[in-house]
């Protein structure tokens, strides 16, 4: 038990996936982005375990599932796979997906992939990958905002990200999630507890070795290709506003390839609304998901 919550492991695609559930009803499935774990969504997980059975995993690499050896296992391919064992794993179809950052590339991605497993989809600051990279391609503002690409490939960033008790990566998200006081010193101590198991790290930023993106003038102009042109299941998508990792204008045109969807915006809130604003994001997915 983590405090409500039981945990357990589920071998997935070849990996031990660690995750922590609660709840029962249909599987709500909540997948988390770069440099999280399941923690991120305690708050999500607390309320929504009333009508669901929440499901919040590390990631293969994170905290304390499996962490293989090399890029080649942190491929989208690989990571779109564990999420359809994940969903069959617990015995379901379909679930309502609810994704952040990386774990929102990967969402997008299976989504196109098996649009048949996902009833609905909740994104969190997660671009869509065709407007993603359109970005990427004609916006300097949003080549700028993802230079840290370049760092994070580097073969030892894993080394500085970590030294100094992970000073920079608590300087980019525990600190000012401090100040702002939607963070707490022992939230932070959570945080560095899983950035700190071994080879965490390092496999933490395998996602962003594995994808290639950088330098963006020779990858961003290949053309990306998914399974289908339109997503139909219900979308919501929260965003904050004041996003330092993506422009705002990843949003436009998104409804060129999603057919049902709803976009809230968030004020002056940073890349993570679901830790910043957790009771206005649980009433925002409560009123989305009454539409179902």
């Amino acid at each position: 038990m983590i405090g409500m919550f039981k945990e357990g492991y589920v071998n997935v695609n070849d990996v031990n996936l660690h995750y922590v559930t609660e709840g029962e009803g249909e599987l709500m499935l909540f997948l988390h982005g770069f440099p999280y774990f399941w923690y991120n969504w305690h708050h999500q997980l607390e309320e929504f375990s009333e009508d669901y059975r929440v499901v919040a995993v590390d990631m293969r690499g994170y905290n304390l599932s499996d962490k293989p050896e090399g890029i080649d296992s942190y491929a989208m391919s690989t990571l779109v796979e564990d999420v359809k064992q994940l969903i069959e794993a617990f015995g379901e179809k379909e679930c309502t997906l609810v994704a952040h950052d990386w774990g929102g590339a990967i969402a997008w991605t299976f989504a196109y992939t098996y649009p048949e497993y996902v009833k609905n989809l909740i994104m969190f600051d997660a671009p869509h990958p065709y407007t993603f990279r359109r970005e990427l391609a004609n916006n300097p503002a949003q080549r700028e905002a993802s230079s840290y690409m370049g760092f994070f490939q580097q073969d030892d960033s894993h080394e500085i990200l970590l030294a100094n008790d992970a000073e920079r990566l608590r300087k980019m998200m525990t600190e000012p999630g401090k100040k702002k006081d939607y963070l707490t010193e022992a939230d932070e101590d959570r945080y560095v507890g899983a950035w700190t198991q071994p080879e965490a790290m390092k496999s933490m930023l395998h996602y962003y070795r594995a994808i290639s993106f950088f330098p963006f003038e020779e990858h961003v102009q290949k053309p990306l290709e998914l399974k289908y042109d339109m997503f139909n299941a219900p979308t919501l998508i929260l965003w904050g506003d004041a996003d330092s990792a993506f422009e705002n204008s990843n949003l436009d045109g998104i409804d060129d390839y999603v057919s049902d969807l709803t976009i809230h915006r968030f004020e002056g809130v940073g890349h993570a609304p679901q830790h910043e604003k957790p009771e206005e994001v649980n009433a925002y997915m409560r009123a989305f998901l009454k539409k179902d």
